[in-house]
């Protein structure tokens, strides 16, 4: 009972210091900040000695756009390994850990799968005794807050700031970025003298948020730059030209201001600018920010008045490049005279990058036409970023290993029902080694454990139910097949598909209310971009449909609907461990991580997925019998945009199911008022179906049905259950970053 009384009476004396209240007395708002500042105060001395350890070895340097490190509080206090003191503390004074925990917001540092795919790697970083420091941007307002009014998503500020700030410890030093301007060139003693005139100087200053280890005494530090005005908001990949051009200058920012900070840390340590490559490597995953190469060019030559080829020298060794996923060439490009008007010097790094690049690859084969245009780094006022990377920096591991996800942050904070049977079944010992997961596919015919895994299952999806009850007062049978589909709602993820198919279901309940199938329940969640008209037209759609369909009675209850707004990680939480059909509906090519779902299978959901190349890795890794795919093949869509001989009309006058479904939209079958949805019809018709929704439908819908099938034999599906857990293994971010490992340091040691 004494560490019990100690964190008492420190939380009471953190109460009276902030608040000049009672601990009898707070509300949970004060008490919850007040459990805050002690787990803070934890984390800032496990932060001061991880520091004194960054001297030793190679430190790794990773950059990224986007960070999403959900419900701080809980994961701080779960791999700090004090929750049961916490709670019992609580209980002293009549409070539940429990009520608190749900009143921690998140931190807005992006929104999508990177941001779920960087929180993996720093959870791996911090927990394995690795030396890194991470890099992002501070959006002080986030990117928004979705609330649904009328049916309609209406964005509103993220206030994240108001609450996060708590967590985050200011630096003292301040990065000049110079931008815009001209550059005079001069002859000095030692050959061309380069210097930046008439520009605007940007501050920038940081923040660090702590990303704390699982019980390993370390913390490191998320360094977060900030710009009064240039960093304030999140601006997500797919947007209009000017905001793609606000993300540019974001990604600059990030990129010098990280330079900047890595040197002078090198050199606070007396060491010389020649050893840089050998205490520095930066891990770079998007390629936008590979414009980091030439920035460390400018920085060295420039400031630093280095030689170029020793200043190539030490860039050579400092960058290690692994691609996300095979992207369109829009994704890979950067404009040219957007990138010359803005960073004038910069272009100038970058053009001799690009020549001495041309040479080498002149002197190594017989490039011509479209082969030059495609291995070049400047082509057709376009900047091949792809190909920075392959002039100065050392390739990765080939397309899919970067699929990774934070096991620890799932199943540790995120279903401790299903970590609790694991260390009953198979010992603590994955958390830290995540292939011993790997033992439960032993366990495919134990009935004690499958009852209990059941059995869990069962409890999270009544946790969740009694949540949307509380949320929504929608009440939900926890015996029904639980669909989800969370990701950004837009066309190439092609939420349409589910909601016709939804339709369909519902139009055939309508002809027979009798009819034999097994109840479901669907969750969607997503935010469309603020101007992605026929994404907010969508979750319209799924509003309306929802509603519909969950206040009629003559279906009993056969087929429910929930959207999930402002769909967060912590509101996944409650989601992600209680789905049996996962929904990975993305058009094969668009390109996607696919986190999300993974998310879903490593708690134990079966993924109804698309021929997309990350669900056919994931397929060929967990084996055809425990995914559903179905669906055009990414060769069939190139072929189709290629050739334009798909139509979507013959589709629809050839299929009747797909032509019903469709004609709703309109207003048709009474579901929806006339023309209602004409924006969606348009693009399937009209528009020509430019994702094969329709295309895509009764392959779809016969996927559905066989899987459905599957899920009435619980043995049959429990198999399945065991099996997506069990991906663990293999897509780790434990698992993935040892492979980065040894690759990145073969490649930069020579090892």
């Amino acid at each position: 009972m004494d560490d019990v009384n100690r964190i008492g009476q420190k939380i009471q004396d953190i109460l009276y210091q902030h608040g000049a209240v009672s601990i009898y007395e707070a509300s949970p708002r004060e008490l919850y900040r007040a459990l805050g500042y002690f787990v803070r105060e934890e984390l800032g001395r496990q932060m001061y000695l991880t520091d004194q350890t960054l001297g030793n070895g190679v430190t790794l340097v990773y950059l990224s756009m986007e960070y999403l490190p959900g419900s701080i509080l809980e994961k701080n206090i779960d791999y700090l390994g004090i929750r049961e003191e916490l709670k019992k503390a609580l209980e002293e004074y009549s409070y539940d850990l429990e009520d608190l925990l749900y009143l921690d917001g998140e931190i807005g540092l992006g929104y999508g799968d990177l941001g779920y795919l960087s929180n993996a790697l720093l959870d791996t970083f911090a927990s394995y005794d690795y030396n890194a420091i991470s890099y992002g941007l501070l959006y002080r307002d986030g990117y928004f807050s979705q609330i649904i009014k009328d049916y309609e998503q209406v964005e509103e500020l993220d206030t994240w700031w108001n609450r996060g700030k708590n967590w985050l410890y200011k630096g003292e030093n301040v990065y000049t970025v110079e931008t815009g301007g001209k550059v005079n060139v001069s002859v000095g003693e030692k050959g061309l003298i380069f210097k930046q005139v008439d520009t605007d100087k940007l501050n920038l200053q940081y923040y660090d948020l702590p990303y704390v280890g699982y019980k390993n005494g370390r913390c490191q530090r998320l360094r977060l730059f900030d710009h009064e005005k240039l960093t304030r908001n999140f601006y997500p990949k797919s947007s209009s030209p000017e905001d793609l051009r606000n993300r540019f200058q974001q990604e600059y920012l990030l990129v010098s201001g990280a330079v900047s900070d890595v040197i002078r840390q090198h050199l606070e340590m007396n060491r010389e600018l020649d050893s840089l490559g050998d205490n520095f490597l930066f891990l770079l995953m998007n390629s936008s920010l590979l414009i980091a190469i030439p920035e460390f060019m400018r920085v060295l030559v420039d400031i630093y008045k280095m030689e170029w080829d020793d200043a190539w020298r030490i860039t050579a060794k400092m960058f290690f490049f692994t691609p996300l996923l095979s992207l369109p060439d829009a994704m890979l490009t950067l404009d040219s005279n957007m990138f010359r008007e803005w960073l004038p010097r910069l272009w100038m790094i970058l053009e001799e990058i690009h020549h001495r690049y041309l040479r080498s690859l002149d002197q190594e084969s017989d490039l011509k036409g479209e082969d030059k245009s495609q291995a070049t780094i400047l082509w057709d006022d376009k900047i091949r970023l792809i190909n920075i990377a392959k002039a100065g920096a050392h390739q990765g591991p080939p397309v899919g290993y970067p699929l990774a996800i934070s096991h620890r942050r799932w199943l540790v904070s995120g279903n401790q029902r299903l970590k609790d049977l694991l260390f009953e079944t198979i010992g603590d010992g994955f958390i830290t080694e995540p292939r011993k997961v790997l033992e439960i596919l032993n366990l495919k015919e134990d009935k004690t454990f499958i009852d209990k895994l059941e059995d869990v299952r069962y409890k999270n999806k009544e946790r969740l139910s009694k949540r949307v009850f509380l949320d929504d007062r929608i009440i939900l049978n926890p015996h029904s097949i639980f669909d989800g589909y969370l990701n950004e709602i837009s066309t190439d993820n092609r939420q349409l598909l589910l909601l016709l198919s939804i339709i369909d279901s519902y139009l055939s309940l309508k002809d027979n209310p009798n009819l034999d199938i097994v109840p479901k329940v669907f969750f969607i969640g997503g935010k469309a971009g603020r101007k992605n008209l026929a994404g907010k037209e969508t979750i319209r759609l799924t509003l309306r449909l929802q509603e519909l369909i969950n206040k009629d009675i003559t279906i009993k209850d056969k087929l429910k609907m929930v959207f999930i707004p402002d769909l967060s990680l912590k509101k996944g939480e409650y989601v992600y461990p209680s789905i049996d059909i996962n929904e990975s509906l993305i058009t094969p090519s668009k390109g996607d991580l696919h986190i999300g779902g993974l998310t879903s299978m490593i708690n134990g959901a079966v993924s109804l997925a698309s021929k997309d190349d990350t669900n056919l890795m994931i397929r060929d890794k967990i084996g055809s019998d425990n995914i559903k795919v179905f669906g055009i093949t990414e060769e069939e869509v190139k072929k189709e945009y290629h050739t334009k001989s798909y139509n979507s009309h013959e589709v629809y006058y050839l299929n009747k199911d797909v032509k019903r479904a469709v004609d709703t939209l309109l207003g048709r079958e009474g579901l929806f008022n006339n023309n209602e949805f004409r924006l969606l019809y348009e693009l399937l018709l009209k528009y020509n179906d430019h994702n094969f929704v329709m295309k895509d439908f009764l392959s779809y819908k016969n996927a559905r049905e066989q899987l459905e099938n599957e899920y009435l034999d619980s043995e049959v599906w429990i198999r399945k259950v065991i099996s997506n857990i069990a991906l663990i293994g293999e897509f780790s971010s434990d698992v993935v970053v040892d492979r980065y490992r040894r690759v990145m340091w073969q490649s930069n040691k020579g090892e």
